[in-house]
């Protein structure tokens, strides 16, 4: 599973790099065109809106594999100190839930697309094929997220955190 969610976790990285590329540059073009010479490309409002989400959800899939997500450091050094495995897994549980939380509400919301046949105003594109690339890639974050159990931390912002601080402790 490691070799296959390493895999995933570049390809993502990639299509993540490609989609906000294409969003820069689709937005330049745009706006230049429109004040230039008062002529938009057509419908690129909603290419941006399918290239912010496949940026957001791969980045879900990238911070999942990488294991390093937004962290209130408030607490942390105290329970990491007390409950060290039990913060661990009330880490990685909490992330579970919340990625199995998002997955079930984006793929439930696709589906009652797919069934209405909303379709996006201009281009006419629907919009549960949007929904189903972000499903896919929640599922790939799901993915990461288990193989963060058994990955270690070196990988991560969370182990240069740590590793910075127990330099700083080794010094002192």
């Amino acid at each position: 599973m490691i070799s296959l969610t390493d895999f995933l976790h570049k390809i993502i990285k990639w299509l993540a790099t490609i989609s906000l590329a294409t969003m820069m540059i689709l937005t330049f073009l745009d706006v230049n065109l429109r004040y230039w010479l008062g002529e938009p490309i057509l419908g690129s409002n909603e290419m941006t809106e399918f290239l912010l989400g496949t940026v957001v959800m791969s980045g879900l899939v990238i911070v999942s594999g990488e294991r390093s997500h937004i962290a209130v450091t408030l607490f942390e050094p105290f329970l990491q100190r007390k409950i060290p495995v039990i913060y661990k897994w009330l880490g990685i549980l909490v992330n579970l839930i919340g990625i199995l939380a998002v997955t079930f509400l984006i793929t439930h919301y696709t589906l009652f697309m797919r069934t209405q046949g909303n379709e996006t105003e201009i281009r006419e594109w629907q919009w549960w094929w949007l929904g189903t690339l972000l499903s896919t890639l929640c599922f790939f974050a799901i993915l990461m997220a288990i193989r963060s159990i058994w990955s270690p931390l070196e990988n991560s912002m969370a182990a240069e955190d740590n590793t910075e601080l127990t330099g700083e402790r080794s010094q002192q």
